[in-house]
């Protein structure tokens, strides 16, 4: 089964504006040498589609797309037939930033193959990408309808329910879903913040089956966590960001939240700690600096507090929180 997490993350931010834009393609292959090697086998196999896609895909993580899309259009030129091909071909120009172009290429393989529950679940993502999430349930719907026990369809059902704001059927969709299969992770969670927001006490209970669902998953321990932080369980809630940071050091909320909490219950040099580690690992990190910044400041150690709030407010100079806390230490 995928991984709904890297899914979901995958969906939100296309949706939120950080969509990659073309590269502009080598004239040459000088400087990748890899392509350099894969062009000279090709030069001596050119009826092989297998080496264009590894050259397809060398340039869809360089991020040159339309180098990326020209090579499975010559792959597919080769094996017409091979629906992974189309699929590659789809995100080569959705990440090139031709939605319209990516669903025209699924639309294809949906001829060759209309009842393949991966393609009408590829189309329907699309679809979600551009908002057009009408068009994304039928596609759904469609993929129901040859496989109804398909836990993965529910689940993007349940994507599409929440973006059009139709909560109680969002609810239901993931539900259906986990009751399929009791391993989709990012179900339970999202599961557990719609109770949440609904002020529903059976949150916690999603919250916790997300992590036995998955007990290595960070993502789901800090999801319990945050629920537990909020809810006035602070022991708790702290001994799962030290079980994050123990199996994951650089799960940067674990550190922030874990800081917050400390710095509430004048921990201060466990505060200072949690938040030093953050700004390590994360140095372009406005908050790290900032909660830093806090702790120096109840330390008495105003010109350190200074640094970091400077530091702060030169990464994120929009944040009107730092600009106030470096206004008031400044006419101390």
């Amino acid at each position: 089964m995928k991984n709904y997490f890297v899914l979901l993350t995958f969906l939100f931010c296309i949706l939120g504006g950080c969509k990659e834009t073309k590269s502009p393609a080598p004239e040459n292959n000088s400087g990748f040498p890899e392509i350099e090697s894969l062009s000279k086998e090709i030069a001596e196999n050119p009826k092989n589609p297998d080496l264009y896609m590894q050259r397809a895909k060398f340039f869809y993580e360089k991020k040159v797309y339309n180098n990326a899309a020209a090579d499975v259009e010559k792959a597919l030129a080769l094996d017409s037939l091979n629906p992974i091909y189309y699929h590659f071909l789809a995100d080569c120009y959705l990440d090139g930033g031709d939605g319209q172009k990516s669903l025209k290429t699924m639309y294809k393989v949906l001829t060759l193959y209309p009842e393949r529950i991966q393609s009408l679940l590829k189309t329907a993502e699309i679809h979600y990408i551009l908002e057009d999430y009408d068009s994304s349930i039928l596609a759904i719907n469609e993929a129901v309808k040859v496989d109804p026990q398909n836990a993965e369809c529910y689940f993007m059902l349940g994507v599409n329910f929440r973006a059009l704001k139709d909560i109680p059927r969002a609810i239901n969709s993931f539900q259906t879903a986990v009751e399929m299969d009791s391993k989709l992770t990012d179900a339970w969670i999202i599961l557990g913040e719609l109770l949440e927001k609904n002020k529903d006490p059976k949150a916690l209970k999603y919250y916790e089956s997300g992590v036995l669902s998955n007990p290595t998953s960070a993502e789901a321990k800090h999801a319990l966590a945050y629920y537990l932080q909020n809810h006035k369980n602070i022991p708790k809630a702290l001994d799962l960001y030290k079980e994050i940071i123990l199996n994951q050091k650089d799960y940067i909320d674990a550190y922030l939240n874990s800081g917050i909490l400390y710095l509430e219950m004048d921990s201060l040099n466990k505060a200072y700690e949690h938040f030093n580690i953050m700004t390590g690992i994360q140095p372009q990190n406005a908050k790290g600096y900032y909660f830093r910044g806090l702790v120096q400041k109840k330390k008495g150690k105003i010109k350190e507090a200074l640094l970091d709030f400077q530091t702060a407010g030169n990464l994120d100079s929009d944040n009107q929180e730092i600009q106030k806390a470096l206004e008031e230490l400044k006419q101390k």
